[in-house]
């Protein structure tokens, strides 16, 4: 593993009450400097997930360490909520099984809210892993398409935006998106790194300054990407190896690795520039 600094864009803390100091200790080891954690309410019946509650206590007792996304339960929680979570110290919004489309026009005052406040938003996109209990919770993973994103970054360009997964199984969808959408972002957690090669993200993520079909801003496409674990501390380093794993097949240049481990998310987090 490379003795880079990292920010890990896409975690989630356990019900362990220990899990924050064990969090901590393995990304000290693994050189990672902020770890954003996504809190989910437990309505949602994934109790083995952090709650915004959890994370609140988490960030305050590493607070050099962990960044609280708080979660926003879409067509619950109003506009009030993201400022409740602002005023709580949270600096990014979790969304994720929405009663209807992402970009539905009545999730819009929390989304403009959300831009009015400088808060990212990180969505869940694609398949849901399916959960032990809970299942009179609708799971539509329709309603959680990638271009749903780009309706959405259009309409809200100050907006920072992080589709999840790279949209699993809508690859195709989510990398236009980030194309046109100088906002939007994506990670690539979740199985994706597992079952497809390198070679065909490569494919997937082709533009750069120098091809005749661009991003409007002049952004490469691996600009667009940051780095996310989505999975237990004592798992990061095997997803930190399947980045890498990427790096070196398609020898990308070593400020592409730097942006993707680190800058990319650093700027979305108003560490630089």
């Amino acid at each position: 593993m490379p003795d880079t600094p990292i920010i890990d864009m896409h975690h989630h803390l356990s019900s362990d009450p220990a899990y924050p100091d064990k969090l901590a200790r393995a990304c000290e080891r693994l050189h990672i400097e902020k770890v954003c954690v996504m809190a989910i309410e437990p309505d949602l019946f994934m109790p083995e997930i952090a709650d915004n509650a959890a994370v609140e206590a988490g960030f305050h007792k590493h607070p050099d360490l962990i960044v609280g996304f708080g979660h926003i339960r879409l067509g619950k929680d109003g506009p009030e909520k993201v400022s409740e979570l602002k005023d709580r110290g949270f600096t990014g919004l979790k969304f994720i099984i929405p009663p209807k489309a992402y970009h539905d026009e009545s999730f819009y005052p929390v989304y403009e809210r959300a831009e009015e406040l400088h808060m990212p938003g990180l969505f869940h996109l694609g398949i849901v892993a399916r959960q032990a209990s809970g299942h009179h919770v609708r799971v539509d993973c329709s309603l959680m398409r990638p271009v749903f994103l780009d309706s959405i970054a259009r309409s809200y360009p100050g907006w920072t935006i992080i589709g999840a997964h790279l949209g699993n199984p809508w690859y195709d969808e989510a990398t236009m998106a980030a194309r046109w959408n100088p906002n939007l972002y994506f990670d690539l957690s979740g199985s994706t790194l597992k079952y497809r090669k390198p070679e065909y993200l490569g494919e997937l993520l082709w533009w750069d300054s120098t091809t005749r079909y661009g991003s409007p801003d002049g952004s490469s496409a691996w600009e667009k990407i940051v780095f996310g674990s989505d999975v237990d501390y004592y798992e990061i380093k095997d997803v930190l190896h399947d980045y890498e794993n990427v790096f070196k097949t398609l020898h990308l240049s070593e400020k592409v690795r730097h942006d993707i481990r680190y800058r990319n998310g650093a700027r979305i987090l108003g560490l630089e520039g």
